[in-house]
């Protein structure tokens, strides 16, 4: 073999070598912005069922205050009634006593 079949050996050894290494780094770099896109679509979907859970918190929290307002609306109006009704009774004896009070 002479030294140009020698050196021209290796020239295709080093830029075999050379192409390898290349492939390499793309691949590296093809797998790093792979998993940096994997972690933003996980962080987005994680912020996203955040959000989702924080506003379903304040949709429950108003329904349960729109139903505490109700039911205190409610059990208000009932005292109020039991009060007329109470007042309405008392009178109603009342009545009954003055009527027996001037038969007399």
């Amino acid at each position: 073999m002479s030294g140009l079949d020698v050196a021209g050996l290796l020239n295709r050894l080093v830029d075999r070598q050379h192409d390898v290494f290349q492939h390499a780094v793309q691949r590296e770099q093809s797998t790093r912005a792979e998993a940096y896109q994997r972690e933003r679509e996980v962080r987005a979907e994680a912020y996203q069922r955040e959000q989702a859970a924080k506003a379903e918190t304040s949709q429950m929290r108003a329904e349960a205050y729109q139903l505490e307002k109700e039911a205190r609306a409610e059990a208000y109006q009932r005292e109020k009634e039991s009060e007329i009704w109470q007042r309405l009774k008392h009178f109603s004896e009342r009545s009954k006593s003055e009527a027996k009070w001037r038969k007399r």
